[in-house]
């Protein structure tokens, strides 16, 4: 779910009262005026009740945190002393570093970067949020990613299976044959390429390696059964000598060569297509380069 900041204060808040070993026992009427103390802010009963309820969630909802209603005392407590919400902490200079690379991933990865990263970096900041510099930065960097392709709600789910080896089972939608498929995947990895993600595994259906696009794939299911292993060698002869992620059948590796006056031979090698491309300077300043 989305990070709510005011939420976060609010429990740094009530953390700091519960960590406090000369006024412990903390009831709700003294969080309550902590709370308007600190934040300048009137809270409500409900609103404590709530933020104590999803501190005790478990992660990554909440921080798992031990809170008690002590009857004899009539406060609240951590049951065990030693725990706090602030697990890490971060000087100024931490949360700058942190803001620059969200910024940099942000610009470079857009959606690409699940919405459980961001969860978890909001909270590693919720201990420091009065570092935070609170103007506008104007934007510095731009790409040509375009967000929300389709399929992509899948990514977490495919990641996970890559990850913890689980098989896949899914709907693919030939564009070509314009017809729909059931297919069993073992899925090794996920490649992007030209600002479209593909899902790369051994599939059961064609006994082979073979891979789909995620905005062709519909419905995927993890499945329970043994997972069908492919060794990196294989999956480095699969993606090693093709431009982009689709191997061509049953064809060997030919030599290509492109011819380019000096201009184009600049960008050419500033942004290789290939590894295995080099250069060769020929007569009048014309250049091959061969792959």
């Amino acid at each position: 779910m989305p990070i709510n900041k005011n939420a976060y204060r609010r429990y740094k808040v009530i953390d700091a009262c519960l960590r406090n070993k000369m006024r412990r026992y903390p009831n709700m009427k003294e969080l309550l005026a902590a709370l308007e103390e600190k934040l300048g802010v009137n809270t409500t009963a409900e609103t404590v009740q709530k933020d104590i309820a999803v501190m005790k969630m478990l992660p990554p909802d909440g921080f798992d945190a031990p809170i008690k209603f002590n009857r004899t005392h009539l406060g609240y407590e951590y049951t065990n002393p030693d725990f706090s919400i602030n697990g890490v902490s971060l000087n100024s200079y931490d949360v700058d570093s942190i803001n620059e690379a969200i910024e940099v991933i942000s610009a470079i990865g857009g959606s690409r970067v699940s919405e459980k990263f961001t969860h978890a970096i909001e909270k590693v900041l919720s201990n420091a949020q009065e570092l935070n510099n609170k103007e506008v930065k104007r934007k510095i960097i731009e790409t040509d990613y375009i967000s929300e392709g389709r399929g992509f709600e899948h990514f977490d789910l495919l990641y996970s299976a890559c990850r913890d080896r689980v098989p896949v089972s899914f709907i693919h939608y030939s564009y070509s044959r314009r017809e729909f498929k059931a297919l069993i995947i073992h899925p090794v990895l996920l490649k992007e390429f030209n600002n479209h993600w593909y899902v790369i595994g051994f599939s059961e259906a064609h006994q082979a390696l073979r891979t789909f696009g995620l905005d062709r794939v519909k419905a995927p299911e993890p499945i329970y059964k043994v997972f069908q292993d492919t060794s990196s060698d294989v999956i480095d002869a699969y993606l090693n000598n093709v431009y982009g992620v689709y191997p061509l059948p049953n064809c060997t590796k030919e030599k290509i060569t492109l011819h380019a006056n000096a201009m184009i031979t600049n960008y050419f090698r500033a942004q290789k297509i290939h590894e295995s491309q080099h250069v060769e300077m020929r007569e009048q300043g014309r250049f091959h380069h061969h792959f």
